[in-house]
């Protein structure tokens, strides 16, 4: 992709405080120390024109946006689950097709690489998928609850019944709606980066990732976006290693959301403020073709935002 690594702000560490002045807000990102942007998903169609000045006039790049870019002018705040392409519903994949389809328009306006893309979530006729699992964490009152063998059988039981459900369903219904955009990305030249979730009942399953990943990333610009945080998040309740999904997902990997995760759980914090290990995790870092985005809670100090970005420069080193 280059031969400096591409090292982005989200947008969304930044929306909040300028009230739709997108040339400011972006003045303070390169205040900042970044040189690239990730817009997100919390970007407001008032915001845009500001926006468009300031990338024409180099005070930054852009190396991503994040679906749903802008925000639709019926929506209030951010809305990256506002359609999936996971429903069976005709109606709601014309909908996520056309904001999609406005989403890759600026992204080619700005020369970005890549918009990251959040799938839906799985669903069941009856009742919600994670709601033993959510009822048993809300009672339990052990001191590890990753050592109680009842959590573990429901966990895996859940895990079990989940991939079943998205080989035979959800999979399919978002590998037809990403086809049906595939094209119209690939003449922009932009790929679509699938990022793994935080939740139990989000999609992609981050243990079976792979098998959605494959089926697409030979014929479509579908490939992986890894969120560090949400990774951490998910090994913390059990459901796997973050590397080992790495491992699963490394060669269709084109792009990072990098932030920290609390021992309880709370991500999206300055890295090095939880318990991530990035030096085991950058071994998977592509310095040429990855972008690297630091997509971190607005709460953060700024002090904190330019430290992460320092530890970031160091591991690309």
């Amino acid at each position: 992709m280059t031969d400096k690594p591409i090292i982005s702000l989200s947008t969304s560490y930044l929306q909040s405080r300028f009230d739709g002045d997108g040339y400011a807000m972006l003045q303070r990102a390169r205040e900042l120390g970044f040189e690239y942007v990730e817009l997100g998903h919390s970007t407001t169609m008032t915001s845009m024109e500001g926006i468009i000045k300031a990338v024409e006039e180099g005070v930054v790049k852009v190396s991503s946006l994040h679906n749903f870019c802008p925000v639709p002018p019926f929506t209030k705040g951010a809305a990256p689950n506002l359609f999936s392409p996971a429903t069976k519903s005709k109606i709601e994949s014309q909908q996520w097709i056309r904001h999609t389809k406005t989403t890759l328009e600026f992204a080619e306006r700005f020369g970005a690489k890549a918009v990251v893309c959040h799938l839906g979530f799985l669903s069941f006729f009856f009742f919600h998928p994670t709601a033993k699992l959510e009822k048993f964490k809300k009672n339990y009152d052990g001191e590890n609850i990753l050592e109680d063998m009842h959590y573990q059988k429901i966990l895996n039981d859940f895990m079990k019944s989940a991939r079943k459900r998205t080989e035979k369903r959800d999979y399919k219904n978002i590998e037809k709606n990403i086809r049906k955009i595939a094209d119209f990305a690939s003449q922009k030249n932009i790929l679509l980066g699938l990022e793994n979730r935080e939740g139990a009942g989000e999609l992609p399953l981050d243990w079976n990732f792979e098998v959605l990943v494959n089926a697409l990333k030979n014929d479509t610009p579908a490939r992986t976006w890894h969120d560090v945080g949400h990774s951490m998040r998910k090994q913390l309740e059990g459901f796997g290693e973050q590397t080992d999904l790495l491992e699963r997902t490394k060669d269709s990997l084109i792009g990072w959301h990098l932030h920290d995760c609390s021992e309880e759980g709370k991500d999206h914090i300055a890295i090095g403020k939880g318990c991530i290990d990035f030096k085991k995790i950058s071994q998977y870092f592509d310095k040429q073709k990855h972008i690297f985005t630091l997509e971190l809670n607005r709460s953060v100090r700024s002090a904190d935002a330019m430290d992460s970005l320092k530890r970031v420069q160091d591991l690309l080193q």
